[in-house]
């Protein structure tokens, strides 16, 4: 054998050795937490020397990386920098890194704690595991939420990566005992059931979600008495659960739940009116609760948890304060002006607009003109009547009154529309039509004062040339003053309207010698002929 030949041949047998010894390098696993200035980091890049393993740490920090025995460092790469970390003849399993200021505490340095998932304890056959969580699961299918507190305790401190259901047991069974706690003893179970919600969010994330609902139950317990509540007070519960609030709608975008968008609208309302936010702050959230409650009534129109929240959403806003004519019209007449073809922004606008009888602007009339041409609706033939009403066009704004009523669903707001359509039919003495319209409006919305006002407006205006007699027309407006008192019966907050035209219309009631001669007497039943044709009490003034 020549010497090329045996040195080609050790050259082989060496790379075939070393080969070998690669591939038989050991391989181990290594977990750990990355921490920045004593809190977890989520998205910093863990390389491991030697390896071409590397992770992102999760949103609690965690990271998992296969590593040789040769690796002699792990690498931490982070938007401020990089750093490495020497772990030669270091054989632990769990290597945390601590850049910056080092935490105080964590719960992996508390003894005792196992950080394994429910899977991996069972196929462990941790008996500790298992016999705790049979025994509280036990109880808490019974529940007897008392005897499974203990067990569950123990599951929850030990091992809390162990299942997401050990906190949604968690927060069930302290929910039980905040429903039937006395007030002293509810501030120390509101903080632990608070802190349930913080521990999941740590070990299963979800965190949109779970702010919501943490924000929700705070809100829940600490406005039980609201009433005896300082302002201040009001308002440093509110802050608090504002913050959740507003992160929750911002994770979750369009899947917040309907109940976090009412508490949010809700929350700026009470912090505009003390002063924390200018109205502008609660236009802003207006405009992002209610696009996400029609995001989703937009897939279900049946879905009654966000009609419930639209409807609130809307009802918080007109209440506010912060919806005068003058912030509605600054906010959306740059948006109009921007994208005039936007039919969403249309009919938010125009809703608020009428809402806050802002027709009267040159805003109005330009949007109701556009959405019209855009998308002839219910809405939109509505804004077109009030539109016609500020001009002065009865005739038109009947025709648009009629159609908006011909296309509406929603029976409050048909009621609405009949109600106003009555009310131009009467100043045009259009009363048949008028009263017809009136009793669709009470059949609609029976505990609404307002048609029963218009009835009995309806009557009196028509009252003088019902008929040539004095007697048959003071009865008109008798039948008229039963409207008015009817109207202040079913809804207290037109009484002072109803007392007033009270007072007015039965100084034309018929007189004891008017009633005698046609052969009445107070109390006595009459029926009121003609196109009217309704029966009242003889009443005298």
């Amino acid at each position: 054998m020549d010497m090329k030949t045996i040195i080609r041949t050790a050259l082989v047998l060496i790379l075939t050795y070393t080969l070998g010894i690669a591939g038989a390098m050991a391989q181990r696993t290594v977990t750990g937490t990355v921490y920045i200035d004593g809190k977890p980091a989520a998205g910093v890049t863990v390389t491991a020397n030697r390896t071409n393993d590397s992770f992102f740490t999760s949103f609690d920090g965690k990271y998992k990386l296969q590593i040789s025995d040769k690796t002699k460092y792990l690498k931490f790469s982070y938007p401020a920098g990089e750093e490495k970390l020497d772990i030669e003849g270091n054989n632990k399993d769990v290597i945390n890194m601590y850049i910056g200021k080092k935490p105080d505490k964590t719960e992996e340095n508390e003894a005792g704690v196992d950080l394994r998932t429910q899977s991996q304890l069972i196929k462990a056959k941790d008996k500790d595991y298992m016999s705790s969580y049979s025994l509280y699961d036990q109880f808490y299918q019974m529940k007897d939420y008392k005897s499974a507190l203990k067990p569950w305790e123990h599951i929850y401190k030990k091992y809390p990566k162990s299942s997401v259901n050990v906190y949604i047991v968690g927060i069930k069974m302290y929910e039980d005992m905040l429903s039937k706690a006395s007030d002293s003893e509810k501030p120390a179970l509101l903080d632990k059931l608070l802190s349930i919600y913080d521990k999941r969010m740590k070990y299963f994330d979800d965190k949109g979600f779970l702010l919501g609902r943490k924000a929700t139950t705070y809100l829940k317990y600490k406005l039980e008495h609201a009433d005896e509540l300082t302002d201040d007070q009001l308002n440093e519960i509110y802050k608090t659960g504002y913050d959740w609030l507003q992160q929750s709608l911002e994770l979750q975008g369009n899947k917040t739940e309907a109940a976090v968008l009412v508490q949010l609208m809700q929350g700026t309302s009470v912090l505009f009116k003390t002063g924390e936010f200018q109205s502008d702050k609660v236009m802003e959230v207006y405009d992002k609760t209610l696009a996400v409650a029609n995001a989703n009534l937009a897939k279900d129109p049946n879905d009654k948890a966000y009609q419930i929240a639209a409807d609130n959403i809307n009802t918080i806003f007109e209440n506010s304060g912060a919806a005068d004519c003058e912030t509605l019209i600054k906010l959306y007449t740059p948006k109009f002006e921007k994208n005039p073809n936007d039919v969403d922004m249309l009919r938010k606008m125009l809703y608020l607009l009428n809402s806050e009888n802002c027709t009267d602007s040159k805003l109005y009339e330009n949007a109701a003109d556009k959405l019209y041409q855009l998308e002839p609706s219910a809405q939109s033939a509505f804004s077109m009547a009030r539109l016609y009403i500020k001009t002065e066009d009865f005739a038109k704004a009947i025709k648009y009154y009629k159609e908006a009523i011909s296309l509406e669903k929603d029976a409050k707001q048909k009621a609405l529309d009949l109600y106003e359509l009555g009310t131009v039919e009467l100043s045009q003495k259009q009363y048949q039509a008028a009263r017809n319209d009136a009793r669709e409006a009470i059949k609609l919305e029976p505990n609404n004062g307002k048609p029963y006002l218009l009835m009995g407006s309806i009557y009196a205006a028509s009252a003088k040339t019902f008929s040539d007699k004095d007697f048959e027309k003071a009865m008109v407006f008798v039948l008229a003053v039963d409207y008015f008192e009817k109207a202040k019966a079913v809804d207290p907050s037109v009484a002072a309207e109803a007392n007033k035209n009270i007072n007015i219309y039965k100084q034309y009631f018929p007189n004891k010698e008017n009633a005698f001669f046609q052969g009445y007497n107070a109390g006595d039943t009459y029926k009121v002929g003609g196109w009217i044709n309704e029966t009242t009490k003889v009443r005298l003034r």
